[in-house]
């Protein structure tokens, strides 16, 4: 371990008052590490810091922010729990949160049964239903996340709809159907939703234990914004499950989404990353393929 490392650890254990066990890296990201932290009395913990020098991104969200956002959250009660924040830190920038027992589902989902699946889809969108109630347009102002207001795609994804429509290694069939999205997208402006949204809820950041959901982590994109992006990585990840959790978070949110604004929105900002499958050959082009069929056949159903 590194002197860098014995430093943190040593700052960490500082700030968690209590003497550290194991302290191990868990997760590199763009913006931020994980480490896995155990100390003398059983305690579990996971620090996320921020990666500071020469190449290190910036997110939506600074640690300071991410975790008020956590800390409003927490205290809603929710049905899904979030991280219970344990400490911020300002120097270096981090934050501590009690770990949350279990994995990420993205290793769990084919276990499920079908009626296991159901259940956490449906559990999934009362969740995005209640931090959506619970975390008003004020309560982002004050807390200092961003706030977009605007029902068009992000203008990067603009972007590289714009050039990909012309390139000639792009199938016609591909786009033909990206083409139909965005009519579909731009038609459906006034069925736009807006409120506090997690903006990267994807089966890495959806913590399960025993087949249900312990808890939901990564507020790092969060923001006030459209809800159809709250829905854009489960329609790519589950798109023979994303109905069961638009269904809850109707009924529990009492709004009425569109189902074709969510599905061609969702095509349109998933389109770079389909035709970068396709461009790699083999089974990623074989993957590319099958996500457009299965788009096609979502943006034909009524």
């Amino acid at each position: 371990m590194n002197e860098n490392t014995d430093a943190l650890k040593l700052k960490i254990q500082e700030l968690l008052r209590k003497e550290i066990t194991k302290f191990s890296l868990k997760g590199k990201g763009y913006c931020n590490n994980a480490y896995y932290v155990e100390t003398r009395d059983e305690g579990k913990y996971i620090v996320k810091k921020e990666i500071t020098g020469e190449g290190a991104n910036k997110q939506e969200n600074n640690l300071s922010v991410e975790a008020r956002v956590i800390q409003q959250l927490y205290t809603r009660g929710l049905s899904i729990s979030v991280p219970h924040i344990i400490f911020v830190s300002e120097d270096p920038k981090m934050f501590a949160y009690e770990y949350i027992e279990g994995n990420m589902m993205m290793g769990e989902w084919d276990s499920f049964s079908e009626d296991q699946k159901i259940s956490v889809c449906q559990a999934l969108g009362r969740f995005h239903a209640e931090i959506g109630k619970n975390f008003s347009k004020e309560m982002a102002k004050d807390t200092g996340i961003k706030l977009d207001e605007s029902a068009d795609v992000h203008p990067e994804v603009t972007n590289e709809y714009s050039k990909l429509i012309v390139a000639l290694d792009v199938p016609d069939d591909f786009k033909i159907l990206a083409k139909e999205a965005k009519v579909i997208f731009a038609g459906t402006l006034d069925r736009a939703v807006f409120q506090f949204i997690h903006n990267d809820s994807h089966h890495e950041n959806i913590i399960t234990q025993n087949k249900k959901i312990s808890g939901i982590i990564d507020f790092g994109a969060a923001e006030y914004g459209e809800v159809a992006k709250e829905f854009s990585r489960y329609i790519r990840d589950y798109p023979d499950y994303f109905q069961y959790i638009v269904s809850a978070y109707e009924k529990k949110s009492g709004n009425n989404l569109s189902y074709d604004r969510l599905v061609s929105g969702a095509l349109l900002c998933g389109f770079m990353e389909i035709v970068d499958d396709y461009r790699k050959g083999g089974q990623d082009r074989a993957k590319a393929e099958k996500a457009i069929a299965t788009y096609r056949k979502l943006l034909s159903v009524q």
